[in-house]
């Protein structure tokens, strides 16, 4: 996960946002699994006037081709980002990602410093609103490690 979700999952006092957002990983095996589970969920792209979306082809091979799918299900809105600003590639977020509990699930979320980054590198207006927000957690985390707590 990467997004406001991923952040708030962390302590990031932001305001959440009415979807949630995943990095896939592009490679073939991956893909294969997010065409079953898109096919499980009957996900369709997310559109403005249409609550129930549009259906698509979830096919490894479309997948493969796309950058970033907004997506909708019965269980909500969704983002699958293939490529994100700020972020170099899939291998480097997970090697810095973290296993929170969310719910009672355990998910991996990426770091803060890398959801930041992203927003910061993206440069939409609704990013660089929250993230002072970041900046100022980053430095509250660098003062705890700091006095070794």
């Amino acid at each position: 996960m990467i997004g406001a979700f991923a952040a708030i999952a962390q302590d990031v006092p932001i305001p959440p946002t009415m979807d949630i957002d995943f990095y896939a990983s592009p490679d073939q095996l991956n893909l294969e699994r997010l065409t079953k589970a898109l096919e499980f969920l009957d996900a369709k792209i997310r559109v403005s006037d249409l609550d129930e979306g549009i259906a698509f082809d979830r096919s490894p091979a479309f997948l493969g081709r796309m950058q970033m799918l907004n997506l909708t299900c019965e269980f909500g809105e969704f983002d699958i980002l293939f490529e994100a600003a700020g972020i170099k590639d899939f291998q480097g977020l997970e090697e810095r990602s973290l296993s929170v509990l969310v719910g009672r699930t355990e998910t991996q979320v990426a770091s803060v410093e890398d959801i930041a980054q992203s927003k910061r590198a993206a440069g939409r207006i609704k990013d660089l609103k929250v993230l002072q927000i970041f900046e100022k957690f980053l430095r509250g985390n660098e003062n705890d490690r700091g006095l070794g707590r």
